[in-house]
């Protein structure tokens, strides 16, 4: 009896057909396999607080839906409207968390908008854009008294948590922050290291390609400077001279001027976990 009234109520909250009537919703419950008797009682004497519940619960998911991602809700409209009930009704949230309900719903639609002609390739970028936002401010920043330690060639470098390197195919880091605004961002391959900021605000920093490729193997690969450096510039087959170690070198020092660089990692690579 437990596991039938706990579908019921997953059925009820986030399934199709309950219906807007206590007619609808007599026969809604009928069809959950209940004793017609129980079926009737339930309708007519709660059927408005099951309906208050209902919508209660699926309010509370768009919400924080809408609060993560405004702009790719906005540019969707009805087709959001479609795929939000479709999320509900074909999976639905597992999490126990609001926070953790932006992941699980792109990680069910993402695949799903990749082949829907309605869904331009730039709101997908833009809707992994909006939610990382999210991701990287829950996370803490680097303390404003922190000095990090001079670097070291031969070892490896670390960087605080709150910080990802995220590629896309269109500058949707230009688009306008208003909601009402329909723009669509240039076509251009575009890297971005996503951090958060000693203030604490979410910040973002173009990177060029082969800038990226570097910090990539030392955030990733836990390479060495050195190493992440010169495989780096030979997969980008860009000549290691003095004007890419004069840029890696600026390059770090303004990520430890923005509170993203830690220092050089506790161990020489090769030497941890001997």
């Amino acid at each position: 009896m437990q596991s039938l009234l706990e579908k019921v109520w997953a059925d009820l909250t986030l399934g199709d057909g309950f219906g807007e009537t206590i007619e609808e919703g007599e026969r809604w419950l009928a069809r959950q396999g209940l004793d017609p008797s129980d079926a009737r009682y339930l309708s007519r004497q709660g059927f408005e607080r099951l309906l208050t519940y209902r919508r209660l619960v699926r309010a509370n998911l768009r919400e924080a839906l809408e609060l993560c991602m405004p702009r790719v809700v906005a540019r969707l409209g009805t087709t959001f409207d479609e795929y939000f009930a479709r999320f509900l009704r074909d999976r639905g949230p597992r999490t126990h968390y609001l926070r953790d309900v932006t992941a699980e719903f792109l990680e069910f639609c993402v695949p799903l908008w990749a082949t829907d002609p309605r869904v331009p390739a730039y709101v997908i970028e833009l809707a992994d854009h909006e939610a990382l936002q999210v991701t990287i401010g829950s996370l803490p920043a680097l303390p404003k008294d922190h000095v990090p330690p001079e670097l070291d060639l031969e070892t490896g470098v670390e960087f605080i948590d709150a910080c990802r390197i995220v590629h896309y195919e269109h500058a949707v880091h230009e688009l306008p922050d208003a909601e009402s605004d329909p723009s669509h961002p240039r076509r251009e391959s575009t890297w971005l290291l996503v951090y958060r900021s000693r203030e604490h605000q979410v910040r973002y920093l173009k990177l060029t390609a082969l800038a990226a490729a570097i910090l990539l193997r030392l955030m990733e690969l836990k390479e060495s400077l050195k190493q992440a450096v010169v495989v780096a510039c030979a997969e980008r087959r860009t000549p290691l001279g003095e004007d890419v170690l004069t840029g890696t070198a600026t390059l770090l020092a303004d990520l430890a001027d923005r509170g993203v660089l830690l220092g050089k990692s506790a161990y020489r690579v090769g030497e941890i976990g001997a």
